[in-house]
């Protein structure tokens, strides 16, 4: 088993921890209590880890978190007896998931997008990663932002629009 210092994980990834809970939880309080709960599951999992970087393990397990809190705390609503305006139909529903996939495919064919957008991490860490320069790292990110644009305006353009019933 590999020697942790949890400490200097949580005065070193903490921060950008709780940025991805807040994204996910929209308020200070939730995302605090979300990176909490990711390090006591942190801590409970560490015969698991692996020795490598640890953000994006951390990642997952704060993103679980936040999205079991974001469940827990969601109200939930009576569904009326008939469906009115406010009642989305099959057909909305389907088209919001294949947009939902759309986006999500997306983004996955820009990986330093990804890492940026979705993950936090800074142009710093994302050269890193790729063994390349920051400025090269700040380019791929902005150059790949333009071209994931590009394929959502013509993408979400193609798609067909929703019926009234």
């Amino acid at each position: 088993m590999l020697a942790v210092d949890m400490e200097s994980w949580y005065a070193r990834y903490a921060v950008r921890m709780r940025a991805v809970a807040w994204r996910i939880l929209g308020n200070r309080a939730d995302a605090e209590d979300a990176v909490q709960e990711a390090f006591v599951a942190t801590l409970r999992a560490i015969d698991r880890y692996d020795g490598s970087d640890p953000f994006p393990w951390l990642h997952r397990i704060v993103t679980r978190k936040a999205l079991t809190i974001a469940a827990r705390r969601r109200p939930v609503a009576d569904l009326p007896e008939s469906g009115g305006p406010n009642v989305p139909s099959a057909e909305d529903e389907a088209l919001d998931r294949l947009r939902t996939g759309v986006i999500h495919a997306m983004i996955a064919g820009e990986p330093a997008v990804e890492l940026h957008v979705v993950a936090g991490l800074h142009f710093t860490e994302i050269g890193e990663r790729f063994g390349m320069p920051v400025a090269t790292a700040a380019s791929r990110v902005r150059r790949g932002k333009h071209r994931l644009r590009a394929r959502l305006r013509a993408t979400l353009t193609d798609l067909p629009e929703s019926q009234p019933a």
